[in-house]
């Protein structure tokens, strides 16, 4: 059976990308959230790759999201929709540009998030607009940032085809795929207002309202009919200029004979139709023309002379696919129309979405809150009490300084060995030099000092109120006896901290990187007693501390009176930090026997009072600090 570690856990990834990206992240509580300049999630096991995703996604949000243009863009929820779908596809580019370990994460996410499956028959039945909304969303982050969604992408793209056409569709996606040439929400949202006005709308071809109708009297598809195609053509590119141009009818002859080889090409009424098709040639290098192709089908539909129509345009129905169809006629309005409630239950941000899940996940595992945090310094405290514990601890760190100071430069005989030449000689072997025997120096190793980063975890709970001004004058005695040994660094915090917002968490008292006088003017001591002892969800945040500060050897240092809220919790991340190479050593204080102390602890000394401090932490030191 594997043996439970902290490495590859959700606060030590969290942290670690919280170092990497400069953006705060936290994992507590049963919520999973986002303010803009922090990222908060639950702490749950059951599916780490989901909330390493989620932390990844929102962090790149935090980095490179400008949220002003989501204010702008909320009068219009379709336009705020488009807006989320295509600024997440960016912002996941660039955290899987700048971090590529995300890559997986953000994938996995999303497939939890979106799925990867859809039902044909289902889409089917999707109004309009949710077919562009799932289109963009699916086929876009399919596309664009490869990831496994290529059977819904395709049947929501094959959904989009027969909504709006074949060209219209591409060019849509093709619009999407230019998000990642945004540098700025600001672009993004300019982009989607791009997009938003490539859908069709009843105003873009009310200037062919006219052609279409025009279209209708020469029904008999015979010669004459030519005028009436001409007429059709000047509308659509020239209108109300130029009607007398007769020649273009037999000038757009070969340009037609080349679009509709599968016409029937020797009837009278050919170059009616030809001049038609002509004309739409001419205009289909924009979006009028899919726009006008679908005006002009759905009018077409209309007319008496369906007989014409087939003659006419019929030749054309294998490229049906490309004209809008009848539902999609007024889609543009739809989309600025549509209310929130229009688009209820459409994933659009599936940062938020993955937020709910984890969330669920919080509430319904009971492991997930088995975590605290790190705060900053504690707010209920005392001067008085910071200073009678710090003039008490130093007192009794002199000798305890000394002896540590000595211990890790102290030279320790391991195996003798026997060499050539050296400072030192053997006399025993002195007589075998007449034999040939030359190796008659003695050389003994000196023990070998390894850089070492200690933490150690204050237990400030009620059941320690008696105990608090010994066990915190040995915490300050400990540091500074050990503050100026090189290659080591210090950290300290302390448990419970409830804060204003009614949450528990951990308090800083003195950070790696700080120097102990420093840490004690800005309040880290005269801590006051609170709260429970949740020890086993406090030594996540402590263990976290340490795997960060730099040294190969590492210390944990947890004094407390030995009460645990959860015992077998407590155990469990102690044996956690031992299988990650931390050396945990309990120091109790208070009524913590040694009886009580073996119960969650392999390492442990009943101090009892400062005074006895430095007896106890002679062995320990020793075993730890020395190789």
């Amino acid at each position: 059976m594997q043996k439970k570690t902290l490495m590859g856990s959700l606060p030590v990834y969290a942290q670690h990308l919280s170092e990497q990206t400069g953006v705060k992240v936290v994992v507590e509580g049963s919520q999973a959230y986002t303010d803009g300049t922090k990222v908060v999630v639950p702490f749950t096991e059951t599916d780490p790759e989901l909330s390493f995703g989620y932390v990844a996604h929102e962090c790149s949000h935090v980095r490179n999201t400008d949220m002003q243009y989501f204010g702008e863009a909320q009068a219009v929820p379709f336009r705020l929709a488009v807006l989320n779908i295509l600024e997440d596809i960016r912002i996941e580019r660039l955290s899987m540009d700048q971090y590529p370990g995300t890559e997986g994460d953000l994938n996995h996410l999303v497939t939890v998030v979106l799925g990867d499956r859809l039902d044909p028959a289902e889409v089917a039945r999707k109004p309009a607009l949710h077919v562009v909304h799932d289109t963009l969303l699916l086929a876009g982050r399919w596309q664009v940032l490869g990831q496994d969604l290529e059977q819904p992408a395709t049947v929501m793209l094959q959904a989009q085809e027969k909504l709006l056409g074949a060209r219209l569709s591409a060019r849509i996606m093709q619009k999407v795929g230019e998000v990642l040439q945004c540098d700025s929400t600001r672009e993004v949202l300019a982009l989607a207002d791009a997009i938003l006005a490539l859908l069709p709308s009843q105003e873009d071809p009310q200037d062919e309202g006219g052609s279409d109708q025009q279209e209708q009297p020469p029904q008999e598809n015979s010669q004459e009919s030519s005028g009436g195609g001409q007429g059709d053509q000047q509308d659509q590119e020239q209108p109300d200029s130029q009607p007398q141009e007769g020649d273009d009818a037999s000038a757009s002859e070969a340009d037609s004979d080349e679009g509709e080889g599968q016409s029937q090409g020797e009837e009278a009424g050919q170059p009616d139709s030809e001049q038609k098709n002509s004309a739409g040639d001419q205009a289909g290098d924009g979006q009028d023309d899919r726009q006008d192709g679908g005006s002009s089908h759905s009018q077409g539909g209309d007319t008496p002379a369906e007989a014409e129509g087939d003659d006419a345009a019929g030749d054309s129905g294998s490229q049906s696919g490309d004209h809008p169809s009848q539902e999609a006629n007024d889609l543009r309005e739809q989309a600025m129309q549509a209310t929130a409630g229009d688009l209820q239950g459409l994933i659009s941000e599936v940062g938020d979405k993955a937020a709910e899940l984890l969330s669920q996940k919080a509430r319904r595992d009971p492991c997930a809150r088995r975590l605290l945090s790190l705060a900053g310094r504690s707010c209920l405290r005392s001067d008085a009490a910071s200073g009678r514990r710090v003039q008490l601890g130093l007192e009794q760190s002199s000798g305890l300084r000394q002896c540590l100071n000595g211990l890790l430069q102290a030279q320790v005989d391991c195996r003798v060995s026997l060499k050539r030449q050296g400072k030192r000689l053997d006399t025993s072997r002195i007589a075998l030099l007449k034999a040939g025997e030359t190796r008659v120096f003695r050389s003994k190793a000196r023990a070998e000092r390894q850089s070492a980063a200690i933490q150690f975890l204050l237990d400030k709970s009620g059941s320690m109120s008696g105990a608090m001004d010994e066990a915190e004058a040995a915490l300050y005695a400990v540091l500074h006896a050990v503050e100026n040994l090189p290659q080591v660094s210090t950290g300290a915090i302390a448990f419970p901290e409830r804060g204003s917002d009614s949450v528990t968490r951990c308090a800083l008292i003195k950070g790696h990187r700080e120097r102990l006088l420093q840490a004690v003017r800005l309040g880290g001591f005269g801590a006051m007693h609170q709260g429970c002892t949740p020890l086993g969800e406090a030594l996540w945040p402590a263990a976290v501390e340490l795997l960060r500060a730099k040294g190969e050897r590492k210390i944990l240092f947890v004094i407390t009176d030995d009460e645990p809220d959860s015992p077998w919790l407590a155990r469990e991340m102690v044996e956690r930090c031992e299988n990650s190479g931390i050396d945990v050593i309990a120091l109790g204080f208070g009524g913590a026997t040694a009886d009580l102390l073996s119960r969650t602890f392999t390492r442990f000394r009943a101090v009892g009072q400062v005074s006895r401090l430095k007896q106890a932490l002679f062995e320990l030191v020793r075993e730890v600090l020395v190789a």
